[in-house]
């Protein structure tokens, strides 16, 4: 994936901010380390990719992750409540766009892809 200088999306600001914020929120909850964020062309729609590394031994269940109120650590009794993530999978498709996630040698990304804006007409 090379990043493309400028990418213009068909999305709603507001709920396009709500995304950004909770999957912020989520990498600065559950990250072993830095945040890796990428923009990026991927499929004809943008991409907007968070990974950030997991510590040993977390339980995660990648297809789970955007369930209403899942958590992976069902112990847990404080904050967050398991909707971040899936409230960035509902406004992302409300918009036309997806959202995936992935665990792969220690790391967890979440993929949002979002519709790009229509190319304005010469």
């Amino acid at each position: 994936m090379d990043a493309p200088a400028a990418v213009e999306v068909l999305a709603d600001p507001e709920m396009t901010a709500r995304i950004i914020r909770n999957l912020i929120a989520n990498s600065l909850a559950h990250s072993a380390g830095d945040v890796e964020v990428k923009v990026a062309l991927a499929e004809g729609q943008a991409l907007l990719a968070f990974r950030n590394p997991v510590a040993a031994g977390t339980p995660l269940q990648p297809e789970r992750l955007f369930e209403r109120f899942y958590t992976a650590d069902e112990a847990r009794t404080s904050r967050p409540s398991g909707l971040g993530l899936h409230i960035v999978q509902l406004l992302a498709e409300q918009m036309g766009g997806s959202a995936g996630a992935s665990v792969e040698a220690g790391s967890f990304e979440v993929r949002v892809k979002l519709p790009l804006a229509a190319a304005p007409d010469p």
